[in-house]
C-alpha cells in the first residue's frame, strides 16, 4: 500500500485522487459508509468541531475513518482555525482529506500541516506557452485560467519555503497582489509582468 498521509490536500480537480485515496485505505466506497463524513454544504464552525467527535469513535467496518472536505476553502477563518489542532494531529487511523481550487484562500498554516497533492488539467493547451527556466513566459495571448493557477502555485511554494528564507514574505505580497489584480480584472499578463518583475 502506498503512503497516504494523515492530512492531504488536494488542489485541483479531486474525484479520481480521492477515490484512489480512500481505496488505498481499504474503503470501497463513499455511499453508506459510517466511516466516511463528508463535509460539502455547510461550512460552519460547528461542522468543523464534529469532526473530532467522528474521529474519536471507532471504526465500524473499517480499519480506519476519513472526513472529506470539499472546497475547505469554503471555511471562514474561525473555522479554519479550529481545523488547525485536527489537521496536525487527526489520531491514529484517522484520515482528513480536504479539496480546493483556491489555495490562496486557505490560511498559511493550513497549507504548512497538509500534504498537497496538485492536480494539473491536463486538458489546457500548451501551444505557444514556453516557460523557460528563469521563470519567463514567453506568449502574447496569455488568459487568467493559465496565469492564476500559475501564481497558486508559486503560492503554495513560497509558503513552504517561508521557513527557510525569510525572503519569501516578500514574494508571498507580490504574489498575492497580482492574484488581487487579476481578480480585480486587471490584463492577465500585466499582473504576471508585476509578479515576475517584482
Amino acid at each position: 500500500m502506498k503512503t497516504i498521509f494523515p492530512s492531504t490536500l488536494i488542489i485541483g480537480s479531486s474525484e479520481t485522487t480521492i477515490a484512489d485515496l480512500i481505496t488505498s485505505l481499504g474503503h470501497k466506497s463513499f455511499i453508506n459508509n459510517p466511516d466516511i463524513l463528508i463535509i460539502n454544504t455547510t461550512y460552519t464552525i460547528d461542522e468543523v468541531r464534529a469532526i473530532k467527535k467522528f474521529f474519536s469513535q471507532k471504526p465500524y467496518n473499517h480499519q480506519s475513518k476519513i472526513v472529506i472536505i470539499y472546497d475547505v476553502d469554503n471555511l471562514k477563518i474561525e473555522a479554519q482555525n479550529a481545523l488547525l489542532k485536527t489537521l496536525e494531529e487527526p489520531g491514529e487511523n484517522n484520515y482528513l482529506i480536504l479539496t480546493t481550487q483556491k489555495p490562496s484562500s486557505l490560511l498559511a498554516t493550513i497549507l504548512s500541516r497538509t500534504h498537497h497533492i496538485k492536480i494539473t488539467n491536463k486538458n489546457i493547451k500548451s501551444e505557444g506557452k514556453i516557460i523557460l527556466p528563469t521563470g519567463k513566459i514567453v506568449n502574447l495571448n496569455i488568459g487568467k485560467d493559465e496565469v492564476l493557477p500559475f501564481l497558486e502555485e508559486q503560492l503554495l511554494l513560497h509558503h513552504q519555503l517561508m521557513m527557510t528564507n525569510p525572503k519569501s514574505t516578500t514574494n508571498i505580497k507580490t504574489i498575492l497582489k497580482s492574484i488581487d489584480m487579476i481578480n480585480h480584472n486587471v490584463d492577465p499578463s500585466l499582473a504576471l509582468d508585476y509578479f515576475m518583475l517584482n
